[in-house]
């Protein structure tokens, strides 16, 4: 292969650049990009298949549809959130309800954890220990069992955004 020296590195203005994107894309691709498109937006809320907003809420993800004035969902962790957000692009309401539901189960859990770990720390009472440990114990089970169904429809909605990647029109 030949190499040439004296190439010059063409640099091209953000607008320029946009401006050939315009006219090799059509508006019907740019639309079938759009739907498949997760983006952070410049303010840190997230834009997802060009019909959900995410936005971090005092601590909380808040999750609206471009499409219902009323679809307001919070959810604790980001991922619970765009995992919600493709199920619901599914349209498979009872699982994307089932996700919201194991976010606000694990959310309490996490809560019961800690102040049965804090109860546990300053008691002196040997029997009111045992019970601390016996109820921490149970929900540290708990708090498995919701994390590993939350990990499969996490990792189920990972592969339907790979796939819709990978298709070829």
């Amino acid at each position: 292969m030949v190499k040439k020296k004296n190439a010059k590195k063409v640099k091209f203005s953000p607008e320029q650049i946009m401006s050939k994107l315009e006219r090799t894309i059509t508006p019907a691709e740019i639309e079938k990009l759009a739907d498949l498109s997760v983006l952070q937006n410049s303010d840190g809320s997230y834009s997802l298949y060009n019909k959900y907003i995410i936005k971090k809420i005092d601590g909380r993800y808040l999750v609206t549809r471009n499409d219902l004035a009323e679809s307001n969902n919070y959810f604790y962790l980001l991922k619970h959130a765009v995992t919600w957000c493709t199920y619901d692009k599914r349209n498979r309401i009872m699982d994307s309800k089932r996700i919201q539901d194991l976010d606000i189960q694990l959310t309490r859990i996490e809560s019961s954890i800690a102040i049965h770990q804090n109860l546990t720390k300053k008691t002196k009472d040997v029997d009111n220990k045992l019970i601390y440990l016996a109820k921490l114990g149970e929900e540290k089970i708990i708090r498995s069992r919701i994390n590993k169904e939350l990990e499969n429809y996490v990792h189920e909605s990972k592969i339907w955004q790979a796939s819709r990647f990978n298709t070829k029109p």
